[in-house]
């Protein structure tokens, strides 16, 4: 079975799964749904020169890389006396 985007005035309104791509619109919708073979989109997307787009994707945050240990104790003047201690180090 495929997944079809049912699309109504360029935006999707459903996804179904078909054995093959209906040729009128799908039992429940009415004239001006169209059936378009369709993998991963979803309810709300829009259709456009043979394209599906998002309206909401997801936002890339960059991260900064973590710290070590190490560097975490090493600029913190109390967290390294405090190793120190634990390790009997004066």
């Amino acid at each position: 079975m495929n997944k079809y985007a049912i699309v109504k005035d360029g935006v999707v309104v459903n996804v179904i799964e078909y054995v093959e791509q209906p040729t009128t619109p799908p039992p429940g919708f009415e004239d001006g749904h169209v059936a378009i073979q369709a993998d991963r989109v979803s309810p709300g997307w829009h259709y456009a020169n043979g394209t599906f787009t998002d309206p909401n994707p997801p936002v890339v945050v960059e991260m900064p890389a973590p710290k070590s240990l190490t560097d975490m104790i090493l600029e913190s003047p109390t967290e390294l006396a405090k190793l120190k201690q634990a390790l009997g180090i004066s």
